[in-house]
Formats: C-alpha cells, structure tokens, sequence
C-alpha cells in the first residue's frame, strides 16, 4: 500500500484483507471461465476454477468483487465468470455458489446523432456514443495501450467499413483508462449520399446507427449451439433536419416486436412541430433472464428474430419536396 503498486491478484488479496478487518467475511473464489469452455464441478481439476476473484458476505449473501482488475464497475465481474458456479473457500466448508449474471442494463451502447440532410442526399453532422459495462471493458482493454492517433484511426477503420462513403473528423475519444466512467467517442461525419434521391423525394433510413450493418446471422443453417456472451441494450436517438422544402410523405414508423423477457425493439419516428427535424428513437436489449445460450434446434428462431431486427432497422421513409403539411 505504502508503494502505490501491486498485482491484480494483490490487490484482490488486499481488499479482502481490509474487508476481514472491517468486521466483514470475506473470502476467495475459484471461478470458471465460461469464454474457455462450460464448466462442470464433476470435473476435480484446479485448472477450471483458475480465475479468482472476492466474495464479500453482506447481510447473509455474497457480492462478488474483482477489484485487481481494470475497469469492472462496482457489483461486475468479467463476463468470463458472471453466471457461473464459483467456489467460495473455507477451510473446513467451501461453498458452491451462482455468481450473479449483469442484466442488459448494465451494459449499454448509448448513441446519439444530430444531423442535416442536404437536398442532394449528403447527410451530415455531429454523433456521440458511450460505451459501459461489459462493451466498455472489452472496448478500453483493447485500445488503452494504444496512441491518440492508433485509436482514432481505428475508429475510422471500423466506421469505414460500415460506411465506405463517410468522412469522420473531429474525433475525441474520452475515458480510455477510466475505471468509472464510460468510454465515449464524439465525432463529425459526412455521408454523401446517404439519402437515396428520385424525382421530388428523397428516400432515407432514420436508422443511422445501423445503416450498412449486414444480418447478424447469413447462413441458413448452424452447426453448433448460438452463444451470446452476455446480455445487452441499445440506447439510441438520431435527428435529422430536412432540407428546406422537404417533409415527411406519408411516412411510418418501423415496427416494434419482442421474445418475452429475452428481448425487446422499440422504435419511433416523429416530427419536431415546426416541421424541420426528423426524431427518431430505437431502444432494444437482449438476454434478459440470462438468456444466452440457445441449442442448435433454436437457430431458426434465432435468425428469424434477428432477421426482423436487420429488416426494421433498415426501414426507409419518403421525404417530399413541397408537402405542405407532415405526417407523424
């Protein structure tokens, strides 16, 4: 403590050490990593229960904690062993306990974009997105040893082949080796033609965010069971001004749907009451109820709904150069 510097397996020790001094129970655990394979107890072998981690007894249960680790939010663990049988040490009464799976909640992509449409098509404007949980911890480990350039041109890359036709600038990438906060990136993009034009009307997919993204799922069949590592939500909101003269033809909004508790799509399209600005909203998780794994008899179902998800959010509406009136 008085160096400032240890392990992660140290500093782990050393708060389960202050824990036990404040008056707490708390202990070791052996933990599976389910990003290696599905762990089985039957299987007597140290080498399955490697990664370790604190549980803490608050109140008659166990909160686990992994603080030698770099960016796990408070209440997390890796997504490797949330979800899993750990073994909680004793000398003399080891325990086996289900360590606590993170809802789709905890970890989000948060996206926001404002934006002008141009009447030949171009699209242009600035666009922010937060990254946490699981998202911001894969995303900072990846990217926290690089330079301000490398990341930048990363973004690019990946922005790049979304949309081959943009230009980003003005990036600013904040939070990269913040344990806390969420990893945002803020940026001005221009999108020649974005918007499909024909005629008087200008054809365009309020979906910004997923615009160019391919189905989840292409082929038609599957060999082995789907995975999801962990659960997830989205978070988004696009606006977009028409060009002047423009407004909406009678233009509709993509359909929402669900699996129960396992997912939820919720768009929304609307118009700003002077009717210049395009606002449209799309909120989904998946993986409620631990919902991750789904055998391979389930792949149909499983590329069906992602199918849908892919069809509504390349949904298009028709903007119409002198309309008088908006539709919502």
């Amino acid at each position: 403590m008085k160096r400032g510097i240890g392990s992660g397996v140290e500093i782990d020790l050393l708060f389960a050490a202050l824990a036990n001094a404040s008056g707490l129970d708390a202990r070791i655990v052996l933990a599976p990593d389910r990003g290696d394979m599905f762990f089985d107890k039957g299987v007597t072998n140290s080498y399955f229960v490697d990664p370790q981690n604190i549980a803490v007894n608050v109140g008659g249960s166990w909160k686990f904690f992994d603080p030698g680790l770099n960016y796990i939010p408070f209440g997390m663990l890796r997504w490797q062993e949330e979800g899993e049988q750990a073994l909680i040490t004793d000398p003399k009464q080891p325990v086996w306990v289900d360590t606590p799976l993170s809802p789709p909640e905890k970890s989000k992509i948060q996206r926001l974009a404002k934006l002008k449409l141009l009447d030949d098509g171009t699209l242009e404007g600035d666009v922010r997105v937060e990254y946490s949980g699981h998202f911001a911890i894969e995303r900072k480990e990846d990217i926290d040893d690089e330079s301000d350039s490398q990341r930048e041109q990363g973004l690019k890359d990946e922005l790049k082949e979304q949309m081959s036709a943009g230009d980003v600038t003005n990036i600013k990438i904040e939070n990269v080796t913040d344990d806390i906060k969420p990893l945002a990136y803020s940026y001005h993009v221009r999108v020649p033609g974005y918007a499909q034009r024909t005629g008087k009307r200008l054809f365009i997919q309020p979906a910004f965010f997923q615009h160019g993204v391919g189905p989840l799922f292409a082929t038609g069949s599957r060999k082995y069971q789907v995975y999801f590592h962990y659960p997830w939500s989205e978070d988004d909101k696009v606006e977009i001004d028409l060009p002047a003269g423009y407004a909406l033809d009678n233009a509709d909004a993509p359909s929402p749907f669900g699996s129960g508790q396992i997912s939820t799509y919720k768009p929304s399209l609307s118009i700003t009451s002077d009717g210049k600005t395009l606002v449209y909203k799309r909120n989904f998780f998946f993986g409620g109820g631990g919902n991750l794994l789904f055998p391979v008899e389930a792949y149909p179902q499983i590329k069906a709904y992602f199918d849908q998800l892919h069809k509504q959010d390349n949904h298009s509406v028709a903007l119409k150069q002198g309309v008088a009136t908006a539709s919502n």
